[in-house]
């Protein structure tokens, strides 16, 4: 004990409280990676193995984590200290250094309290706590907060109860603004780059939004909704890039990085190439730029902006959760809103709208809605009695080998994934539904096309008893991952209120479609056109393996990621990209192709045995499915490839 009334110890425990906090949530984060076998979790902790991921994190740690930790610390005994001067005026001379350690750690976990109370569901990474009931948890959470308070107060026996209880209640509020001022602090905002070009074109795009989800929910949008929507390939970044004016016949044969040729070639995205010849000054923004893989690359964009470049955006949406004080003030440093569960769901939206003033052709696309989902309290309500459950019952499971057979025994509908993304999907519709109802009357952007979409659906795949695996998409060709959500409005679409949705079939290839035309001067972007331009939807992607999500009774021809690429190549700033072992041509042999009509769609996928499986859908449900030989899955494929391979100047117009 006599350590701690040294002088030494009185500077040296405030300066230690925040990285030893850091540390207890470091080490938890550790473990609960270090322990995961597959999934997510597993592949981060795989990752880590690599020199340039592991010099990231320890980088990364040394530049952001530990510096804002460090500052919580000293803070959290700074409002630890001044209120307590209200019980003892002493006490400013005397403290020891065992007092700055209780109450600094007091003040930080309350600090969490706060954030935790805000998003329930982030206790399921706390190992211990995530099997407590969450009516057990944050009373004993915040008795073991406040535990030492009380004590220290109940110490000061000449002090009266009414300063006692004063002291008391600045700690709390002191030690909660530590949490709250990030969310109602105005966010420092860069400067938008201007311009008076009015808006041409505007897209917004919610990631993984599916068709069926965004037509129970968008009844109160204005414009035009669409029930027949198609993706090209359920692909995030690929589906940007042939919007962009890449060629389908390339961007529909590839994956999550950008590939080498991508860097040689900084000018085939035709059409962002054109917008900036003719002075359109295009501009994208997006809240997770690990999603897109633009770091490094030179393009055709006036403007872009992401929350952070490079693996920073992998530790925003994997990690934040872990550390509640760095992703709230993470959601107030960064350049543009990000996606962690603190993440406000407008912000990014609102952000996006005022940097684009000035520009022809807006671009935004959220990634809100990335797996795993972690509700917030006002979504927990939708599901019902949440507090009588667990944080780890809402923990969704992202590989089958990760479910034991307990787990099936009974499955409660309250924690399904799918309900958590619907009600996801909700919150973020209702907090764009003003904007994107006020846009109408707003000088920059009425009269423009404007477009909410998605690039594509999420599919939730059955294990049994009701049990799902959480949304995955870019495994397959089926319709839950390719139909995807469409509302089209200003000039020639619709500016009100459509209560029924359209039944014509389009697709993602149209919104292409008819930015081209617009860039050519070949007419409007119109509904006319729109429902025309692409009377059937085709799309093609690789067959990728499914063992995460059970075993396929049928061998497909399926090519794992690691097996066509010869070369990853990863940079310490995270610019990565692939070299491949066979070209574009030889790797779409084996790819999977469909189309779709209307509601009808029709899924090819080559089997290892020769022929292939054709699988016909009507809206989400199957109505067949049948073994087709080599000559007529060619014939299918043929075909679809014709569509996809249509050049842009090809368009045909009414």
């Amino acid at each position: 004990m006599t350590a701690f009334r040294t002088r030494p110890a009185r500077i040296l425990v405030p300066a230690l409280l925040g990285p030893l906090f850091l540390f207890i949530l470091m080490m938890e984060a550790y473990f609960r990676f270090k322990l995961a076998k597959a999934g997510m979790a597993g592949w981060i902790s795989e990752a880590f193995g690599y020199r340039p991921i592991r010099a990231f994190g320890i980088q990364y740690a040394l530049r952001i984590l530990i510096p804002l930790y460090f500052g919580a610390g000293i803070y959290a005994w700074a409002a630890s200290l001044i209120p307590g001067l209200l019980a003892r005026r002493e006490w400013l001379k005397e403290w020891k250094a065992r007092e700055s350690l209780a109450f600094g750690l007091s003040a930080l976990l309350w600090t969490h309290i706060v954030l935790w109370w805000q998003v329930p569901t982030a206790l399921w990474v706390m190992p211990g706590i995530r099997v407590m009931p969450f009516w057990l948890i944050f009373p004993l959470l915040g008795s073991l907060a406040l535990a030492y308070p009380l004590w220290w107060l109940s110490q000061k026996s000449q002090v009266g109860l009414m300063r006692r209880g004063a002291t008391l209640a600045c700690w709390l509020l002191l030690w909660s603004g530590l949490a709250w001022a990030p969310q109602v602090l105005p966010r420092p905002r860069p400067e938008a780059r201007g311009g008076d070009q009015p808006c041409k074109v505007l897209l917004m795009g919610i990631d993984g939004l599916r068709s069926d989800t965004f037509l129970e929910r968008s009844a109160g949008f204005k414009g035009v909704r669409y029930e027949n929507a198609y993706t090209v390939i359920p692909a995030t970044r690929l589906l940007w890039h042939i919007l962009w004016g890449g060629d389908p016949m390339t961007y529909t044969i590839g994956h999550v990085g950008p590939s080498k040729e991508e860097f040689e070639h900084p000018h085939d995205l035709v059409l962002l190439r054109e917008a900036m010849l003719k002075g359109w000054r295009p501009r994208f923004y997006i809240d997770d730029g690990g999603t897109i893989g633009v770091v490094g690359r030179h393009m055709d964009l006036d403007d872009s902006l992401m929350p952070a470049s490079g693996w920073e955006n992998f530790v925003n949406s994997n990690l934040a959760a872990s550390f509640p004080l760095y992703a709230v003030w993470e959601n107030w440093l960064k350049p543009f809103p990000t996606t962690n569960p603190w993440a406000s769901m407008d912000e990014g939206l609102k952000e996006a709208l005022r940097m684009g003033r000035g520009s022809g052709w807006v671009m935004f696309h959220s990634c809100l809605a990335h797996q795993p989902i972690f509700m917030n309290r006002q979504e927990l309500k939708q599901t019902g009695r949440w507090w009588t459950l667990v944080p780890r019952a809402y923990e969704p499971y992202s590989h089958i080998g990760l479910v034991q057979p307990k787990d099936v025994s009974y499955v409660d509908p309250r924690t399904g994934p799918f309900l958590a993304y619907q009600v996801r999907m909700g919150s973020i519709l209702k907090a764009w539904e003003p904007i994107w109802n006020a846009l109408g009357q707003d000088p920059n952007y009425k009269g423009a096309v404007r477009t909410l979409f998605s690039d594509h659906g999420e599919r939730f795949h059955n294990v049994a008893n009701g049990l799902q695996l959480q949304g995955v998409h870019g495994f397959n060709l089926d319709p839950w991952e390719c139909r995807a959500a469409m509302l089209m409005a200003g000039p020639g679409f619709s500016d009100q209120i459509e209560p029924t949705p359209r039944q014509a079939s389009v697709s993602l290839l149209g919104l292409r479609d008819g930015i081209q035309r617009l860039l050519a001067d070949k007419g409007p972007f119109d509904a006319a056109y729109f429902e025309t331009c692409e009377p059937m939807a085709p799309f093609r992607y690789h067959t990728l393996a499914t063992s995460a999500f059970g075993p396929d009774p049928i061998q497909f021809r399926a090519e794992p990621e690691k097996d066509l690429a010869v070369g990853t190549y990863i940079a310490p700033g995270g610019i990565w990209f692939t070299t491949y072992s066979k070209s574009i041509q030889e790797r779409a042999k084996d790819a999977s192709v469909g189309y779709a009509v209307g509601r009808d769609s029709y899924y090819f996928k080559p089997m290892q045995k020769g022929g292939a499986m054709k699988y016909h859908f009507r809206g989400y449900e199957p109505v067949s499915a049948d073994e087709i030989d080599e000559d007529a899955f060619q014939k299918a494929k043929t075909k679809v490839e014709a569509m996809l391979s249509k050049g842009l100047v090809d368009t045909p117009l009414p």
